[in-house]
């Protein structure tokens, strides 16, 4: 697999985690609203729950794509 792969990957991902962490975090603020675009599904607590599971693998991603333009090209 290419390098290039590699990165559009990790940058497709993080685009994905990024918004799934604005989400749950608007359902933990704005519960209401969230709530009612989601037709219930995405409650408070599982909001919240989603958002303190998902902000580490944020933070790997967003460490991959930072350091990927300084790796060496081979």
């Amino acid at each position: 697999m290419k390098i290039y792969r590699v990165k559009k990957i990790i940058a497709t991902m993080l685009l994905i985690m990024t918004v799934v962490l604005l989400i749950s975090g608007f359902g933990i603020t704005h519960y209401n609203i969230i709530e009612s675009l989601t037709f219930g599904i995405l409650d408070k607590p599982l909001s919240y729950r989603i958002h303190t599971m998902t902000w580490g693998i944020f933070l790997i991603l967003f460490i991959l794509h930072v350091y990927f333009p300084f790796m060496k090209k081979k």
